[in-house]
């Protein structure tokens, strides 16, 4: 796959949440976009394109639904 490199402006509390996530997983902050760019899309994919609930699992407090807004 050719990579494409692009800039980008975020805020400052999205790129710290970047750089926690990827110190955290041990990752870049490049892969953390990857992988929230490919969660977007999978969601987007399954509740918009095929009206798919999509539900979170809670240990605390049970099962919940996602509620997307457009």
């Amino acid at each position: 796959m050719k990579t494409i490199k692009l800039t980008v402006s975020l805020s400052e509390e999205v790129v710290r949440a970047l750089q926690e996530m990827a110190r955290e997983d041990g990752t870049s902050v490049t892969e953390q976009l990857r992988r929230a760019i490919s969660t977007q899309k999978w969601l987007h994919e399954v509740h918009r394109q095929r009206g798919a609930r999509v539900l979170v699992e809670d240990p605390e407090v049970g099962t919940r639904e996602v509620v997307f807004v457009k």
